[in-house]
C-alpha cells in the first residue's frame, strides 16, 4: 500500500497552475484519502514575492482542516548554476518540505555532467527532502550514463533524500526508477499537481512500479511515520 501523502502540489501562488488553491488542494486531498499534503509552489528567486501571503493562507487553511489533514509548508525550488538552490537559506529553513528540481540544463558542452553535478550538489545542501522529476528537465527526458545516475541515487540514499514518482511529468523514466528501487532509495508518490484533477492519482504510481515487475508494497517508500520523525 502506498503512503497516503503527497509532497508536491501547486496552488494559486504558481503562475503555471490552473484551478488549484491552498484550500481547494486540501479539500481535494482529503476527499481522495490523503493524510499529508505539502503545498510546494515554485521558488525561482531568493525570496518569492508571494511568500508571506502563502504562509498566511497556509495557516488559515491548516486550522480549517486540523485533525483531518496534515498540511505542510513547502516549495519546489529551482536547482540553478550547477547545483545551487535558487531560494535563500533563511527561507528554506522556514519550510517543512523542499522539493528540488532541475528545470533547465545547457544544450551544449556536457549536459549529462551538468545534470549529475547539479543534482548531487543540491542533495548535499542539507535542505532537500525530495528530488523532483529527476529525469525530466524542462519537459525533456534525459538519459545520462548509468554511472552518473548511480552516483546521484547513492547521494540521495546517503542523505535520506527521496526520489519522487511524479504524476504530472510521468517521471522518472523506467530505467532510473528501476535503479532507484534496486539501490534502496526512498520513494514518494507525488502528483506535482497543477490542477485539482491530478491530486490523488495514486493508481498511476502503483502501475509504474508493477510495470517494472515489483510489488508496490515491497519498495522503500517515505512513510508518514518517517516524515513525522524528519520534521521533529
Amino acid at each position: 500500500m502506498l503512503p497516503r501523502l503527497d509532497l508536491h502540489v501547486h496552488s494559486q501562488y504558481s503562475p503555471c497552475a490552473e484551478d488549484v488553491s491552498v484550500e481547494r488542494d486540501a479539500a481535494t486531498a482529503l476527499a481522495r484519502g490523503l493524510r499529508v499534503l505539502a503545498v510546494t509552489d515554485h521558488g525561482t528567486t531568493q525570496v518569492p514575492e508571494w511568500l508571506e501571503d502563502y504562509f498566511g493562507e497556509l495557516e488559515r487553511v491548516r486550522r480549517k482542516f486540523e485533525g483531518r489533514l496534515a498540511l505542510l509548508s513547502g516549495m519546489e525550488v529551482d536547482i540553478v548554476d550547477g547545483g545551487r538552490l535558487a531560494v535563500s537559506e533563511w527561507v528554506l529553513r522556514r519550510l517543512d518540505v523542499v522539493v528540488a528540481s532541475l528545470h533547465s540544463a545547457p544544450a551544449e558542452g556536457d549536459p549529462h555532467g551538468y545534470w549529475r553535478r547539479s543534482l548531487i550538489r543540491a542533495i548535499e545542501s542539507g535542505y532537500v527532502m525530495v528530488l523532483g522529476h529527476p529525469t525530466d528537465v524542462g519537459w525533456r527526458k534525459v538519459a545520462p550514463p548509468e554511472e552518473y545516475a548511480l552516483e546521484v541515487l547513492d547521494a540521495a540514499r546517503s542523505h535520506g533524500v527521496a526520489v519522487e514518482l511524479n504524476f504530472h511529468h510521468r517521471d522518472p523514466a523506467p530505467w532510473f526508477l528501476r535503479l532507484a528501487i534496486e539501490r534502496g532509495v526512498l520513494l514518494v508518490p507525488d502528483s506535482d499537481a497543477h490542477s485539482l484533477s491530478e491530486i490523488g492519482s495514486r493508481s498511476w504510481h502503483e502501475q509504474r512500479i508493477r510495470a517494472l515487475g515489483y510489488d508496490p508494497g515491497s519498495v522503500r517508500w517515505l512513510t508518514e511515520g518517517q516524515l513525522t520523525r524528519l520534521l521533529g
